[in-house]
């Protein structure tokens, strides 16, 4: 068994606070080719300033029995290109990844997974401007974190160079709760997740950020209606209340509706995201 990486410990958590509520239209399919390859087709409408249009993105992923994965080989309408690859297996445990686009992004990233603790590190070899790395492990119900965020930028034309710590702790009841506390940017900003999950299909999950500029919270209820109907509700204390019905039918086909609506109701939003595959 191996410790969820530094970003992804609270993860359970994350997810049911912020999925699921998306304001937009798209549809996804994701389809088999040959070599082990799956195509993805994401079109998206898009109402801009009164003007409506279809933006489509195509990806690519491969992956072969070396331990080389082609993650993503994606193209937008506007022939934009994104590359994501990974290679795992060159020593146990260990998991390399690339992310890079046509304008400027390269990044290179490892994982190695240990039964005792996770380790990781992010680097920017493109403009060298970047690097983080982080280390998670645990005991019993206990998870625990650390990384650490080095960034340089030019100050009065000169080189200036940021070092930010976090730290991370979450305890599990399985099935049951779940909390995890988090302090950011060298213990400036703070964060709280907590969950907790009834055997009929209902959790309750909320968080809570504090920082010197603000502190806001939100709250969610997840239902699931049967076994393929979910219900979600969120509030904030920003006065934004949203809800969402997601509905999982045949042949992988799964439809999530969202609506938006602000306490002042001038700007409703709402959404209607379908997946195929």
């Amino acid at each position: 068994m191996s410790f969820a990486i530094f970003k992804e410990f609270d993860k359970n958590v994350t997810d049911v606070i912020e999925d699921d509520f998306d304001s937009k239209f798209s549809l996804k399919i994701k389809s088999a080719g040959p070599s082990s390859t799956t195509i993805t087709t994401n079109v998206e409408f898009v109402d801009k300033d009164g003007k409506s249009s279809l933006k489509p993105k195509v990806a690519l992923k491969w992956p072969h029995s070396s331990g080389f994965t082609l993650e993503k080989l994606e193209f937008t309408n506007d022939c934009k290109m994104t590359v994501e690859t990974s290679l795992t297996d060159s020593l146990p445990g260990l998991k390399l990844e690339f992310k890079g686009n046509d304008s400027e992004k390269a990044d290179l990233s490892f994982k190695y997974a240990i039964p005792a603790a996770t380790f990781t590190g992010d680097f920017d070899i493109n403009n060298l401007s970047k690097a983080e790395a982080s280390v998670t492990a645990g005991t019993g119900a206990f998870t625990g974190g650390l990384n650490a965020k080095f960034s340089t930028s030019k100050d009065d034309g000169k080189n200036a160079t940021k070092v930010s710590v976090g730290l991370g702790l979450a305890h599990t009841v399985p099935n049951v709760c779940f909390t995890a506390v988090r302090a950011k940017d060298n213990f400036s900003a703070f964060s709280v997740l907590v969950s907790y999950t009834q055997h009929k299909g209902l959790i309750v999950a909320g968080s809570a950020d504090h920082c010197a500029k603000k502190t806001q919270a939100t709250l969610v209820t997840s239902y699931n209606v049967d076994a393929s109907t979910t219900f979600k509700a969120k509030a904030t204390t920003e006065g934004v209340f949203s809800a969402s019905l997601k509905k999982s039918f045949e042949k992988k086909f799964n439809v999530v509706g969202s609506v938006e609506v602000p306490s002042n109701l001038k700007s409703v939003k709402w959404g209607v995201n379908a997946t195929l595959g």
